[in-house]
């Protein structure tokens, strides 16, 4: 009899420290209850639990194939482009769209990192004007070093104020960066007011009427960024490999900072758009 209330003892626990493990969700489709370990993803030597409730990434590493120039193709519906700032100098924009380059996202301005202070990119009117007479889809850029939420509504303002009601056929992007090669203004921020930035910036673009869009790398979009406040706004990812690896859903793929283009002179970023369904339509 002992020997059999041990076992039952036994059994008891392992069904408890199972129940503990395991999340339990309601399949309705199904009609049954069934259950599940919380996915995970390595970065950085830490393995992060993926978002449930966030668009998983459907992009498969197969997808993709790199040319003899370092260029990468992908073997769905997509679009080929560059971004760039001041730091390019002037552009030839008619060879940049000879080159087989679809789009660019331009770089409106930033504020910096140890003042604190809004500037326009010395290039961006040249760059706009170029890009769109010759025929690239364009987007911009807002580098920005906000720490407080007025300081991003501020700079979205200040892109608004720039743009002057000019239509884009690309979102204007939030691109709030860690300095790592300096002492910065933000080195203290928390992801908690990281995150209200970047949803205020997205916000009044929206606002304004034209598409936003939030910049981010594994570090920030795993570690800093809460997604799940962002989901409105669609992803530029930033990872430097032959595929990307990020678990959530991205519009647009920065793959490398060191591509060579015709029409610019030195290093630019590559970057690619994935067409989604609803893309494809409008453009047929």
């Amino acid at each position: 009899m002992k020997q059999w209330i041990r076992r039952g003892l036994m059994s008891l626990c392992l069904l408890l420290c199972l129940a503990v493990l395991l999340v339990c969700s309601s399949d309705s489709n199904l009609g049954r209850w069934t259950y599940y370990l919380p996915e995970t993803v390595e970065f950085n030597g830490q393995d992060i639990e993926v978002d449930s409730t966030l668009e998983r990434s459907a992009l498969e590493e197969d997808s993709f194939s790199q040319d003899e120039d370092g260029t990468l193709s992908y073997s769905g519906e997509a679009l080929y482009g560059i971004d760039l700032s001041a730091h390019q100098g002037e552009v030839d924009w008619a060879a940049v769209a000879e080159s087989g380059v679809d789009f660019a996202m331009l770089r409106a301005g930033y504020r910096g990192y140890g003042s604190g202070q809004i500037a326009e990119d010395s290039q961006f009117a040249n760059n706009l004007t170029g890009a769109q007479e010759a025929g690239l889809q364009v987007g911009v850029y807002f580098f920005s070093q906000a720490i407080t939420v007025e300081e991003a509504q501020e700079e979205a303002a200040f892109v608004l104020e720039l743009l002057d009601g000019q239509p884009l056929d690309l979102p204007i992007a939030y691109d709030w960066e860690y300095i790592t090669y300096d002492d910065a203004r933000t080195d203290s921020l928390d992801a908690e007011t990281v995150t209200a930035c970047a949803a205020a910036f997205c916000a009044v673009i929206e606002s304004a009427g034209y598409d936003a869009m939030v910049y981010c790398n594994g570090e920030l979009g795993y570690l800093n960024y809460d997604l799940s406040q962002l989901q409105d706004y669609e992803v530029w990812y930033a990872e430097y490999a032959d595929s990307p690896s990020f678990a959530y859903a991205i519009a647009m793929w920065q793959y490398s900072s060191s591509g060579t283009v015709s029409g610019i002179d030195g290093e630019v970023d590559l970057d690619i758009w994935f067409l989604s369904e609803e893309s494809e339509a409008e453009e047929k």
